[in-house]
């Protein structure tokens, strides 16, 4: 007949101890899911995945972890369009009278319903209407910069699939340039800034000033518009209702 040996069984010297065990043992759980967690939530902007450049942009520039003056971040996905697109989506005919719609292309529509918010940013150019004033005239301008952010605004709104906020950032007029014969469309800018991700609270403002200036060298585009357009070079960007 098999004999059966059986092993003492340890337990705990007190109660005490037991409970004291299973305390440490929860915490240290608890500390490191809140270390992975916090580990992931701060990584994840610097590698998460982008849907590639659509075709209507000719520059893409992504500025990831940029803080306001408290130190909340945001990353930013900054489309510049082509000459072309641009032309479409600036025209005065398309803007006063909507006689054209612009199509997106599906990488476009896919980049855009990518980001958690979008700024559409309006701007006109240095021409004044003849027969008024400086003053009055940039007074004109700086309205149709809005309408022309405004109308930006509504043709993405139109692409998206699925509720996104919509910003409309007003730059305002140009300011003059030596050379009245130049042309100016250029300065007619089309840019759509994507907020990729940002901390609760992050004040957008701030946040966004800071990524245009930190990469000025590396896309002239912003320092153009913080210092040559008569709304957008003020301490804070003036937003479109």
């Amino acid at each position: 007949m098999a004999t059966t040996i059986s092993t003492p069984r340890r337990g705990w010297r007190s109660r005490l101890q037991a409970v004291l065990w299973c305390l440490s043992t929860g915490a240290a759980i608890l500390f490191g899911g809140c270390l992975t967690y916090a580990t992931v939530e701060h990584v994840w902007p610097f590698t998460r995945v982008l849907p590639p450049t659509p075709p209507e942009v000719t520059r893409d520039l992504v500025v990831r972890g940029v803080s306001d003056v408290v130190g909340r971040r945001a990353s930013f996905r900054i489309l510049l369009f082509t000459d072309e697109f641009r032309w479409r989506l600036s025209s005065e005919d398309t803007l006063e009278n909507g006689s054209s719609r612009p199509l997106f292309t599906p990488e476009m529509k896919t980049v855009l319903n990518d980001a958690e918010e979008i700024i559409c940013v309006g701007a006109s150019s240095e021409e004044i209407p003849a027969g008024l004033s400086f003053g009055a005239g940039r007074a004109l301008e700086e309205k149709r910069a809005a309408r022309r952010a405004d109308q930006i605004g509504a043709w993405v709104r139109a692409a998206l699939s699925k509720a996104i906020p919509v910003r409309k950032l007003n730059a305002g007029h140009h300011l003059p340039t030596r050379g009245a014969s130049r042309d100016t469309s250029d300065q007619r800018r089309v840019v759509i800034i994507l907020v990729l991700d940002h901390e609760k609270g992050t004040n957008i403002d701030e946040a966004l000033r800071s990524a245009m200036m930190r990469e000025s060298l590396r896309a002239p585009i912003f320092d153009t518009l913080l210092t040559q357009y008569s709304l957008a070079s003020r301490p804070q960007f003036t937003w479109a209702q």
